[in-house]
This record gives structure tokens, sequence and C-alpha cells, in this order.
């Protein structure tokens, strides 16, 4: 077992090493991520045929390229789409966050023809990228009532929801929760605080079964 550990390890070392550079370090994290699952999936496999050590070797390669082609298109998505919306890389993916002021007018859940035209340039983007799995969160601030303020968050990330779906990104990969005034970025008690907390948050994370068979290669 510690020798198939070892094995696995090395190869994990091999894979991210061609992997890292200063420019795309997550790409590097998904490869070494992938390795060690690899390493596993591969080490039952030979198991089954008696040749354990080699599965794991075998196992850990395709899973170092999967985990290090899935770490390159996050980074080359991320760039992407900070070019039109705040976006941030995260262990998990992508997180886009959109100011509801922008998008909406005060009390509204209607988009903005000018929020319909920035999300359209999103759903561009990210129609690129099928393995996407969205997770859209609206945000109020804390003024108001739960009762006005969570319909009201939950029916602006539908409303965003909808808009990505009319840009062609399918609308079975999209999930939309309204968060009300929960998890504020500033808790204080200004208008300025208040502006930042109001927002609808796109949450980017992948289903590796969808990752085209070409992005495995680095």
């Amino acid at each position: 077992m510690k020798r198939l550990v070892l094995i696995g390890t090395a190869v994990a070392m091999i894979a991210t090493g061609c992997a890292t550079t200063e420019e795309n370090p997550n790409a590097a994290k998904g490869a070494g991520i992938g390795a060690a699952i690899g390493a596993v999936a591969g080490a039952v496999i030979g198991h089954q045929t008696g040749r354990r050590n080699e599965g794991a070797l075998i196992g850990a390669a395709l899973g170092a390229g999967i985990g290090g082609g899935i770490g390159h298109r996050m980074d080359k998505q991320a760039k992407e789409l900070a070019a039109i919306a705040e976006t941030k890389r995260t262990e998990q993916g992508l997180i886009t966050k959109l100011k509801s002021d922008i998008l909406f007018d005060t009390g509204k859940s209607n988009l903005k023809p000018a929020a319909q035209s920035n999300i359209a340039q999103l759903a561009q983007i990210m129609r690129k990228y099928p393995e996407n799995v969205l997770t859209i969160r609206g945000y109020t601030d804390d003024t108001g009532t739960a009762m006005k303020n969570n319909p009201l968050s939950k029916d602006r990330a539908e409303a965003v929801r909808a808009q990505l779906i009319l840009g062609g990104v399918p609308a079975e990969t999209i999930s939309s929760v309204g968060m009300g005034a929960a998890d504020p970025i500033d808790p204080a008690k200004t208008a300025a605080a208040r502006s930042k907390n109001r927002r609808v948050e796109i949450e980017v994370t992948v289903d590796a079964s969808k990752v085209p068979k070409q992005a495995s290669i680095n």
C-alpha cells in the first residue's frame, strides 16, 4: 500500500510539474487533485486485474491530465468573465458578482436593458464551457423585512437565470436561490455597505463528465 501511494504521488508530481506556472496555479492544483483521485480509481481497477500498482500509475496519470485540464479551463474562463464583471477564482470554481443597483431598479426584479446586454455577454462566454454548473444567488440589503427581501432576492436570481438561458446556456445546468439579507459583504449600517450587499452572484462549478476530451491535454 505504501508503494502504491508513492507511485501515485510521483506521478502527481510529474503531472503537476508540467502544469505549474505562475500564471496558472489552479491548473496545477487541479492536476494534483485529479492525480490523487485517479490513483485510487486506477488501483481498484488494477487490483481486479492483478496489476494493482500499474493500475494506480495509469489512473494517476489520467486523473492528473483531466484535473489539470479543468483547472486550465477555469482559469481561462475566469479571465474572460472578469472583462465583463467582477470575477474571482475559488477552491470550487468561480464566482462572478453582479451589483443589483446596476441590474435592477430599487425594489424591482425586472432587469434593466443594459443589464440584459451584460448578462448576454456572460452567456456567450459560458456557452463555451459545457462542463459548467451554475448556481445563481440573489442578495438584498438588510432594510425591509425578510417577508419582502427573501422573495425579491429569489425573483432577481431567477431573472438572471432566465436571461442566461435566453443567451443559450442550458437551463438544466442553472439553479437559482434567494438569500435575502444573508451573508452580507459589509455588515456596516451605512448606505455604501448596503450597496455592496445588494448583489447577484453566479457560482460556477464543474461537471467533470462533460469536460471536452481535448481539455485533458496540457
